[in-house]
């Protein structure tokens, strides 16, 4: 037997030795290491994008209006123009408080033929109902009525008979509050456009 490895000794010929078959194995470990470690990362970013996404859409949702009752059509000097417009809005059931404040929340107008932004105090008013507070933080449970004012100076036509409009209410953060009505034949001093 010792003969047989003294010749391939002679021959140049060597087996791998022990510290050649550890520095093999260590260079594994450490590309494997490597390599997990750049796996969890991705996967803990892609968790953290996950929640970040989930956490936009809960805050979206929880900041909601919905319209309560009617819309009113009001013409103040009865000449056959509509000069405010009144409807209450109250949170989505487990919404978070909604800031209704002038230059906060924005109010956009659009007929066939303008488009036109409320957003003053000046162009359109909130005012508290029942047990709401005065603070314009809407709250759950609460109910406002916001008013927009002046229509008659603000819109070129005016708002008359028989014309489709829309309001947008566009609060701080969540989603926009769509309503459309209808005009009636005759515009009278108080006109529910359910």
């Amino acid at each position: 037997m010792s003969r047989m490895i003294n010749r391939l000794c002679a021959n140049g010929e060597r087996g791998i030795s022990g510290l050649e078959t550890a520095i093999v194995l260590i260079a594994f470990v450490v590309v494997s290491s490597v390599f997990a470690f750049s796996a969890l990362s991705t996967g803990l970013f892609a968790t953290d994008q996950t929640k970040n996404t989930v956490g936009a859409g809960l805050s979206e949702a929880r900041g909601t209006l919905e319209l309560r009752g009617s819309v009113i059509a009001e013409d103040t000097d009865a000449d056959g123009d509509v000069d405010k417009v009144h409807f209450q809005v109250s949170n989505a059931a487990g919404g978070g408080p909604i800031d209704l404040s002038q230059g906060k929340t924005i109010i956009r107008y659009t007929d066939s033929s303008q488009s036109v932004t409320f957003d003053t105090a000046a162009l359109f008013s909130v005012s508290a109902i029942g047990d709401a507070d005065s603070d314009n933080l809407l709250e759950p449970g609460e109910l406002y009525e916001i008013s927009l004012l002046g229509m008659e100076s603000n819109l070129e036509p005016n708002l008359s008979r028989r014309k489709t409009f829309s309001i947008e209410v566009i609060p701080p953060r969540g989603s926009v509050l769509f309503i459309e009505r209808r005009t009636p034949v005759v515009v009278s001093n108080y006109d529910n456009l359910s």
